[in-house]
């Protein structure tokens, strides 16, 4: 029965469009999203993962590895390696983001980022558990594929405040050929992102962070997610967040002296439907930022 019903499922997907992962600690990786992020928080390495539906067999997981080079005059660079799995599919993307920085003034600043790259969608329909070994002619045109990637964004930063429109891929692309038995509509699409945040000092030692992500898709619910953090003297954030899919989660980060950051979510499903999917999930990232020449030698100097 549990197989009848995965493949009814993989078979529906086929008509449809797929999804990307929302991640916790957005605000540290927007880059994914958008690159005009891209450098703009310094030079680092930053690996995420992120596992949905804890002990369901095939739910999403979502990986992230960030890298990226100091700051050289007014350009950013940065790389991104990400895996996607859910159920057959395995799909790898490696970009390359060019962010470029603008001075408006002394206290604003545009970032004008644009996102190369490529990925391949490996799907094995040899792990469907089917009924029959009869030819299914619906698996006909079902194959892996590679696609090229393009994406462009915008970002407006004060000291205070940051707003971002990102479209990580710009074109659709079917994702299946079709053939003289069957017919996909099954489509890779855009994506839009607007998102927004703030940062509020409290006090010396205590600051607090509202992020907002407004994800966009075509024929797809729109996903709002917010998240809260406060932060303690710039090395302990503990915050929560609530999507507009009543997703509520909870997360903390630390860092240490030597540049090292680690964190933590929790998210789960506020639903109070027995059918719905209620396995939780949990997201690790593990950050190690580099001291930058750069940064020391622009810090204002007392004139003699």
């Amino acid at each position: 029965m549990k197989g009848s019903f995965l493949t009814t499922l993989f078979l529906f997907t086929l008509n449809a469009q797929a999804q990307e992962a929302h991640i916790l600690f957005s605000q540290s990786n927007m880059s994914i999203y958008n690159p005009a992020f891209t450098g703009t928080q310094g030079s680092f390495v930053s690996l995420n993962s992120r596992s949905q539906w804890s002990g369901v067999d095939g739910a999403p997981k979502t990986n992230y590895l960030l890298y990226f080079l100091p700051k050289k005059k007014n350009v950013y660079i940065g790389f991104t390696a990400q895996n996607d799995r859910v159920f057959i599919e395995d799909k790898i993307t490696f970009t390359i983001d060019y962010n470029y920085e603008v001075k408006i003034s002394q206290s604003q600043t545009l970032f004008l980022g644009i996102k190369g790259g490529g990925y391949f969608n490996n799907i094995n329909v040899d792990r469907l558990q089917r009924l029959t070994s009869d030819y299914n002619p619906a698996l006909a045109p079902v194959s892996g594929y590679y696609k090229p990637l393009l994406g462009v964004g915008i970002q407006w930063k004060t000291p205070q405040y940051f707003l971002g429109i990102g479209v990580p891929s710009l074109f659709s692309r079917k994702r299946f050929q079709d053939n003289e038995i069957i017919k996909t509509k099954a489509t890779d699409v855009p994506y839009f992102y607007f998102s927004g945040g703030a940062t509020y000092n409290l006090n010396t030692s205590f600051s607090l962070e509202p992020v907002v992500v407004f994800r966009s898709i075509q024929n797809s619910p729109d996903l709002i997610t917010t998240t809260v953090a406060l932060t303690y003297q710039k090395q302990f954030t503990l915050g929560s967040g609530f999507s507009n899919n009543q997703n509520l989660a909870f997360f903390f980060s630390i860092k240490s002296i030597k540049g090292v950051t680690l964190g933590y979510g929790y998210e789960f499903m506020n639903r109070n439907n027995k059918t719905a999917i209620q396995g939780a999930t949990h997201e690790l990232m593990l950050r190690f930022k580099f001291t930058e020449k750069e940064e020391k030698e622009e810090s204002p100097r007392k004139d003699g």
